[in-house]
């Protein structure tokens, strides 16, 4: 009897596996020839926990442009939903945010937030510098902002894909945060969900990570090598984006980067700023170090925009509670404390 029940679920599940939806590759910016399922005229397809996502939030809270919020579940918090074929039909790249205006999808934050200001609001860019000079200013640090995941395993030196840009010290900046979620949230009905994903999808980085953080804790960055190495390089390219950002900072007039104006650029580094709050990265050394980034960053957080973009409360519980556990291990473990260290 046993042989026929152990049958029939691995019938079940190569099943599951030959008829599971693959993702593939989408084309960034506006894809005016494809429809998508909707009800309103704009509507975002986000996750709260998504620094791409809260870059778009910050877009539209600072616009002040009605649409309507759609919330997905990641991989990163457990769950398949954007790996679904109900998802794929909305991003066939498995991945958010999606921006979708009268039907049709804008793919990638960095396109997304140039589009909202660009195209959608009423009398004209509200976010974007007139002035030649300064508008160019901008466009370099919303390419800064991005985080373009493939140019940290282009190279055999991560830093090197993080030196490129501010948006891809957003992964190794987060392993430790995503790691001590693991261990707070994540039970073994998520690891075994996991464990089954792994012939469905191409990138297994993820899953991977999910199952070793679960069973080592802290001690992963420790025993895996390559975590060691992308944890370490975190602090690195903060310190190297934020010695940029300092000298733009103080070649114009501010508070901003384009001087009296809000624009863009400062939407593109709001979920990065954000993240190393969560993450711990904002540490008392970092803030002697940069003055006037972290004075730069308290004054963002005071426009509507940024507090429109923020993760609900109940989120937000849930981060300083994951949080929390980060700076425990800072104090209990000084090898871990030395990636905190500048």
């Amino acid at each position: 009897m046993w042989e026929f029940v152990v049958g029939f679920l691995l019938g079940v599940y190569f099943w599951r596996c030959w008829t599971w939806p693959r993702t593939s590759k989408v084309r960034p910016g506006l894809n005016s020839d494809i429809m998508v399922p909707h009800q309103d005229s704009l509507e975002l397809h986000h996750n709260m926990l998504s620094s791409c996502s809260q870059k778009v939030r910050a877009c539209l809270g600072e616009t002040g442009l009605q649409h309507r919020k759609i919330h997905h579940v990641l991989p990163s918090s457990g769950g398949w939903e954007t790996k679904s074929s109900e998802y794929l039909s909305i991003n066939p790249a498995g991945t958010v945010p999606v921006l979708v205006h009268n039907g049709h999808p804008v793919y990638e934050s960095h396109e997304q937030i140039v589009y909202i200001d660009q195209v959608l609001m009423p009398g004209g860019p509200k976010l974007t510098p007139r002035d030649p000079e300064m508008k160019m200013l901008m466009d370099k640090w919303v390419a800064s902002g991005a985080m373009i995941i493939s140019e940290l395993s282009e190279t055999d030196d991560i830093f090197d894909g993080v030196k490129k840009r501010f948006g891809n010290t957003l992964g190794p900046m987060t392993m430790p945060l995503f790691c001590a979620k693991n261990v707070l949230e994540f039970d073994f009905m998520v690891i075994l969900q996991s464990l089954s994903m792994i012939p469905l999808i191409k990138d297994r980085k993820m899953l991977m990570m999910i199952i070793i953080f679960k069973m080592f804790g802290v001690e992963a960055f420790q025993k895996v090598k390559f975590l060691d190495k992308m944890v370490s390089v975190a602090l690195r390219g903060i310190c190297h984006h934020f010695e940029i950002l300092t000298k733009d900072l103080a070649a114009h007039e501010g508070p901003y980067i384009c001087g009296e104006e809000y624009t863009l650029a400062e939407i593109s580094l709001i979920p990065i700023f954000e993240r190393m709050q969560y993450a711990g990265w904002w540490t008392e050394e970092v803030k002697a170090k940069f003055p006037e980034v972290t004075r730069y960053w308290e004054i963002i957080q005071e426009r509507e925009g940024y507090k429109a973009s923020k993760p609900d409360q109940q989120m937000h519980k849930k981060l300083i509670k994951v949080s929390n556990l980060v700076d425990k291990w800072k104090r209990e473990y000084q090898w871990f404390q030395k990636y905190y260290t500048i």
